[in-house]
């Protein structure tokens, strides 16, 4: 659930040609679950009473099981049950670990012999990310600045949808405002017919990748041309050796697009109060 999903996502999108994961946002697994499958129990404070209910599913239903969390309720569950437990170092936010998770679970793959040793991989992303991160503030900054007193739609193409998901999450997060996110070449059969009638103020941002389908490089230039002159469209690309590279820098340009915007509103990024209100009344 929540920031702890997150990096699922991005293993899924980023790793088009290896293992993928079934993402369970939900108290129990798909009816299919069985003992022929691993459940992968995410859960940075290891509270998560979904998380801990869908685990408890599997054990039943004799899956195979890893846990990952900081500690909590399912660090004791997995050492009760005999399964392995991966610790995710600290953080501010879940949503601050997905470097954390992600390198946890091709960790796992690896483990598994699912895929090469990821080591290599991990560390020329790393030091990508650390080349890239002022010219990230620098964008991300600029782009907060476009967007006061808008709601971001973010847009992306398919192999996007993690990371197009992720920069909304940042926006409800870190700003506390309306965002949302959907991919082309979807959203030109239904969701854009919506911007007919306005009723809110948006800006849309189109995150475009050097690897995607040239076709969906064409819709972005026609909705540009058919909604441009109502609606601000900002269009982002980024660098990198692969998919799973551009959608990492995208994402630091989305950390600090919303930092700056909750700096403008005057808003503490780091707690979500609301979701902690909503659990306690729950």
């Amino acid at each position: 659930m929540g920031g702890s999903s997150l990096p699922a996502d991005l293993v899924n999108d980023g790793f088009g040609d290896g293992p993928r994961l079934e993402i369970v946002r939900d108290y129990r697994l798909p009816a299919a679950a069985g003992p022929r499958d691993l459940c992968i129990a995410s859960s940075y404070s290891g509270n998560t009473e979904e998380t801990l209910a869908a685990l408890d599913d599997a054990l039943s239903r004799g899956c195979r099981a890893i846990a990952l969390s900081h500690g909590g309720q399912l660090e004791a569950k997995a050492a009760a049950a005999g399964i392995p437990h991966v610790p995710i170092p600290e953080s501010i936010q879940p949503r601050c670990a997905s470097g954390y998770f992600f390198a946890s679970l091709v960790g796992i793959f690896h483990r598994l012999s699912l895929i090469p040793t990821p080591e290599a991989l991990l560390d020329r992303l790393s030091k990508h990310l650390s080349g890239v991160q002022d010219a990230c503030e620098a964008r991300g900054k600029a782009l907060a600045e476009a967007l006061r007193d808008r709601v971001p739609i973010v847009y992306g193409p398919a192999e996007f949808a993690g990371a197009a998901r992720i920069w909304k999450i940042k926006f409800n997060e870190n700003a506390k405002i309306q965002s949302f996110s959907n991919v082309f070449p979807e959203l030109n059969h239904n969701e854009m017919v919506g911007f007919t009638r306005l009723l809110i103020k948006p800006a849309l941002i189109f995150l475009e990748s050097r690897f995607m389908h040239p076709r969906v490089k064409r819709r972005m230039d026609v909705m540009e041309e058919i909604l441009g002159r109502e609606i601000p469209i900002h269009r982002l690309s980024f660098a990198g050796e692969s998919p799973l590279f551009e959608m990492f820098e995208s994402l630091a340009v989305a950390d600090y697009a919303s930092y700056h915007l909750a700096q403008a509103y005057g808003i503490d990024p780091a707690p979500v109060e609301m979701v902690e209100a909503f659990k306690k009344k729950l």
